[in-house]
């Protein structure tokens, strides 16, 4: 059991990076990005490619991937998502599908479809003890990585212009724009910094586990989940979320692993049905 929550956290701190910039873009621009799961994996590809085929310090090939993941989803509001939303709000959900359908395909051609994983020398002993289960020693530091990350967001959405925007702009758009916020702006800043943690996040995964194209529906599918348990509009909700559903998610693997997705699944849906807006989330809201 102390092996299932140690390790179930430790997992849990990816989820709850790739859920951070999910949560953000629903809050704030008020879509569901079915091309947020198609993010993540393209940021653990590119921060693979880059570390073997040109031989590049794995930070510096995890920093320009996380940066570049940050471009392509400004690319996708700027040009797709913004047109369709002003024309058909709902169709955004379609059409981000398609956009991750239309990368992951593009992804398949450049990268291959097998599985990738990055392996990197830290220079740190190979693990610790705690009790009785051993910690890998990069697992760790990838957990405090993302709590890092996670005290890094809050304070940008708590103390600077851009969070003050973003704030204003999730709870009402017209008072917003009369105070002389650029709505465009805000939500082209939110989804390159929705890109840059799901950039980020798979950049930290495909170095402890294989990625691949075919991976991006059960992130995205996970990043909605860890939000449904922690709660929409809060940063703080999505760590805890990650952290639960890591728990939950490799505890149901490691004891019933032909049921798995049953059990998580069960679990979300009584989370649904007791708490509907999570464990930290802001309630029902209406938009203004």
């Amino acid at each position: 059991m102390e092996d299932v929550v140690v390790y179930g956290l430790l997992r849990g701190g990816i989820f709850a990076m790739a859920a951070f910039g999910f949560s953000l873009v629903l809050g704030v621009i008020g879509i569901v990005n079915f091309a947020h799961g198609a993010l993540v994996v393209f940021g653990g590809l590119a921060t693979q490619y880059l570390s073997v085929k040109f031989g590049m310090n794995y930070l510096l090939s995890l920093t320009m991937a996380s940066l570049a993941t940050g471009l392509l989803a400004v690319v996708i509001q700027k040009v797709f998502v913004a047109r369709t939303f002003r024309l058909e709000p709902l169709m955004v959900l379609v059409q981000t599908f398609g956009i991750a359908a239309v990368i992951t395909e593009l992804g398949s051609m450049f990268w291959g479809t097998e599985e990738r994983l990055l392996r990197i020398k830290t220079g740190l002993p190979a693990g610790w003890l705690l009790g009785n289960t051993f910690i890998p020693s990069f697992d760790l530091v990838v957990f405090v990585v993302s709590l890092v990350s996670a005290g890094a967001l809050f304070l940008v959405l708590g103390k600077t212009e851009f969070g003050r925007a973003i704030r204003a702009s999730s709870n009402n758009r017209e008072a917003a724009q009369l105070n002389g916020i650029n709505l465009s702006q805000t939500f082209e800043r939110t989804m390159f910094v929705a890109g840059l943690w799901a950039g980020l996040a798979g950049g930290l995964f495909v170095t402890l586990s294989p990625v691949a194209p075919y991976m991006h529906f059960t992130w995205t599918v996970d990043s909605f989940l860890v939000i449904v348990i922690g709660g929409l509009g809060s940063m703080v909700g999505a760590l805890l979320g990650g952290l639960i559903f890591g728990v939950l998610s490799f505890g149901a693997s490691f004891y019933a692993p032909t049921i798995a997705p049953a059990i998580t699944f069960g679990v979300l849906l009584l989370f649904l049905i007791l708490r509907p807006q999570g464990i930290l989330g802001l309630g029902p809201t209406t938009r203004k």
